[in-house]
């Protein structure tokens, strides 16, 4: 995210999921349901993969 100058609401947008679930993702409270991974990686332009640390 840093490194594409997001913020969490900017990610939550992109990403069609709300702001504050991506807080609590970004402060390890929760971690993203496999439903949201493919608007993370679209939203990041990172493989799937790569989210998951495989790659």
């Amino acid at each position: 995210m840093e490194e594409r100058n997001l913020d969490h609401v900017a990610l939550a947008m992109l990403a069609n999921v709300n702001p504050r679930t991506v807080k609590r993702w970004m402060d390890g409270i929760n971690q993203p349901r496999f439903k949201n991974l493919p608007g993370l990686t679209d939203a990041l332009d990172v493989s799937g993969d790569y989210l998951l640390g495989r790659a």
